[in-house]
């Protein structure tokens, strides 16, 4: 049962960036609909990376759960981190835009 809940947070915690960044983008079309453009195509297929990220993950930490070896890689922490920098970047360039 923890490889599931701990997916369904990664996934959560995605959904949850990703609902952010919709919000911040919709901001930023107001000011400028160029910058908006932009930064939605970076954010959304990092989403995207996440979500495929998680769904492996969990799979990788179902296979190593029945044979007793370590958890994955760190990809999905990364992307997750290249996330809050990219939501961050993008609420920077909101407030200069104002």
């Amino acid at each position: 049962m923890q490889v599931e809940r701990t997916t369904l947070a990664w996934l959560r915690t995605g959904l949850t960036f990703v609902v952010g960044l919709m919000v911040l983008l919709r901001l930023l079309a107001h000011r400028s609909a160029v910058a908006a453009a932009v930064c939605a195509a970076v954010a959304l297929p990092l989403a995207a990376v996440i979500a495929v990220a998680s769904w492996r993950r969990h799979r990788q930490a179902e296979r190593n759960l029945r044979a007793a070896e370590p958890l994955p890689d760190g990809v999905l922490q990364a992307a997750f981190t290249a996330l809050a920098l990219l939501a961050g970047a993008i609420g920077a360039v909101y407030v200069l835009l104002m």
